[in-house]
């Protein structure tokens, strides 16, 4: 009697809770619905048994159906509006009631990441305690370091530098940026970190399962995704993740106190370690490791590659390295790296065929009128940069066209402000984008000023997969030949 009534009950609160998303819900008939849809299960179909390249094409499809505000129906209970007008974004991505995430974000498992964390109020405490970590002094200090990585990049490739043989250029450039990272953040100075090839190969994999997870809606319930494969091989690759950070981590704060009675206070950049260790943060490692190899070991790697396909580019930002970098002599500082204009508009235009980070999402904290219709509290609104960096009436009629000369500024004064957010945009915009920019820019730079680039790749050739960033199903794949000094 008592398990029948439980029974019952349940059922009855079942039934309630559905009831209430379905009128919850109802606001959405005054959204343009995404093409394809099926009664109750919505937009779902579209993405079973689809691979991670077609999938990434789907989501892309859906977007680009709709000029301003639509709606994305995963099931008959979540509705997903898809913005994509910039003045609308604008509104979105600056409204302090829009700062929240929603649940997919917990799928990365970053537990209080700058990036990841959904609650407001946690965010801005993380954002505040990080901000000194990226002023300029701090940035411009990084430099030396960066090079220094960069150089050691490029000695690696040195060897392969024969016009034949085939590199996946990313492998080289993710180890270095990895290593950025460390020396800047952490203050270590080992030549190579132990490890962090293991490392790269298990993020890799988590960003995979990433995406199959975000695809497949009966994952979505915690509970069952730990009964899956995918749950315990991520659980393998974090953990492999995790012991290899916290080893650093443990090495680092014993330097610390080991130098801790010979550093000065007058040199700001040692006293605080070069590091995230002396604010307490330390939590935060996992969050800017990723990020970092994400933003600029992706975006190089992709700049490489169309540098390749389009090789009277290739030789204007060489022709522009040349000029600032006329000798060995001139130093890598902020006065001379603001001087690589062309190599700047060069890497923007990659930044928007290849937006890092090709979707966000934000979660409403209270009802917000966007358009006349009234979203409520708790509504998930989708952003996809690849789709609005290919808008027509912001990019022209061939907006898949390589064409650096977009972004000279008189260009750029004719666009909407958010029709171009390589970084996102707003409150929650990338903090570590001038970070980000400059590692771009040394690398690129030590990279052309040693080989020449070539691949047999067109851009046609370029498929793009489901994750949590934008990614190739193939390797970026070049050839090097040396440079006649």
């Amino acid at each position: 009697m008592l398990l029948l009534t439980l029974i019952i009950c349940s059922c009855v609160l079942l039934v309630i809770y559905i009831m209430q998303q379905l009128s919850r819900v109802r606001y959405t008939n005054n959204l343009k619905p995404v093409q394809s849809g099926l009664p109750v299960l919505g937009q779902l179909p579209m993405f079973w048994k689809k691979s991670a390249s077609q999938a990434f094409w789907a989501v892309t499809q859906c977007f680009m159906q709709i000029d301003r505000l639509g709606k994305l129906m995963l099931g008959p209970l979540l509705p997903v509006a898809l913005v994509t007008q910039p003045d609308l974004l604008q509104i979105v991505l600056t409204n302090s009631n829009l700062c929240g995430k929603p649940f997919f974000y917990d799928f990365l498992r970053l537990q209080g990441g700058l990036i990841t964390e959904r609650s407001v109020e946690k965010w801005r405490r993380l954002r505040k305690i990080l901000n000194p970590t990226f002023n300029n002094r701090m940035l411009t200090s990084f430099l030396p370091t960066m090079d220094y990585r960069a150089n050691k990049m490029v000695a690696k490739l040195v060897p392969l530098a024969d016009g034949q043989t085939e590199v996946d250029i990313m492998n080289f450039i993710c180890e270095c940026s990895l290593e950025m990272v460390f020396s800047t953040t952490m203050g270590r100075n080992a030549h190579e970190l132990p490890g962090q090839r293991e490392y790269l190969r298990n993020i890799e994999i988590i960003r995979d399962l990433l995406g199959e997870r975000v695809l497949n809606a009966n994952q979505y319930f915690e509970v069952f995704y730990r009964m899956s494969n995918a749950y315990r091989t991520d659980q393998t690759s974090r953990e492999i993740c995790n012991k290899f950070a916290e080893k650093i981590i443990i090495e680092r704060r014993k330097e610390l106190e080991e130098e801790s009675n010979i550093v000065t206070e007058k040199d700001e950049f040692k006293s605080k370690s070069l590091n995230f260790l002396d604010e307490e943060i330390s939590a935060q490692l996992h969050t800017i490791m990723t990020a970092a190899l994400d933003t600029s070991a992706l975006t190089i790697a992709y700049t490489c590659l169309f540098l390749t396909m389009n090789p009277e580019v290739q030789s204007k930002v060489l022709a522009e390295m040349k000029d600032v970098f006329h000798s060995p002599s001139v130093e890598v500082n902020c006065d001379t790296l603001k001087q690589l204009e062309y190599t700047d508009m060069v890497i923007k235009e990659v930044l928007r065929l290849c937006p890092v980070a090709p979707l966000i999402a934000r979660e409403t904290s209270e009802e917000i009128v966007l358009d006349g219709v009234c979203s409520p509290k708790g509504q998930i609104l989708a952003i996809n940069f690849y789709a609005l960096h290919r808008r027509m009436d912001f990019w022209g009629t061939d907006p898949e066209r390589f064409d650096p000369e977009r972004f000279r500024p008189e260009e750029c004064e004719k666009r909407h402000p958010y029709a171009y957010l390589p970084f996102s945009g707003g409150l929650r915009n990338c903090i570590g984008s001038r970070y980000a920019v400059n590692s771009m820019r040394i690398m690129l730079l030590r990279i052309l000023q040693q080989f020449e680039l070539h691949t047999d790749l067109k851009q046609s050739d370029l498929r793009f997969k489901f994750e949590i960033t934008l990614r190739l199903t193939e390797p970026h794949r070049v050839r090097l030949v040396k440079r006649n000094k």
